[in-house]
């Protein structure tokens, strides 16, 4: 089974749902660019790397930029929020 490792969390602190961004290590691979993501009244959510582009309908779309077994998408999910929720409590404490 291969090991997850977070290699680097950039917060965000601008207000918008978008929490963060995630580097993590799978095995030997390196996947740069999950989300973290919280809406108003809504859980704490993890996303893998996507692209978006604007439509001629004039919104945005979002298309992930991989597909991984589910168990290892849960992984690397529990890993994120884990590292978030540590990120969080050092961040709390220093203020």
């Amino acid at each position: 089974m291969n090991e997850v490792k977070i290699i680097e969390i950039r917060p965000l602190n601008d207000g918008r749902p978008l929490r963060a961004f995630v580097d993590v290590q799978v095995g030997d691979w390196i996947i740069n660019e999950w989300r973290i993501f919280q809406r108003e009244g809504e859980r704490i959510q993890v996303a893998v790397p996507q692209v978006s582009w604007r439509g001629q309908d004039g919104k945005f779309h979002y298309r992930a930029m991989l597909s991984i077994p589910e168990e290892l998408k849960q992984r690397v999910e529990v890993a994120i929020l884990l590292a978030w929720e540590k990120e969080e409590t050092i961040g709390k404490t220093k203020q």
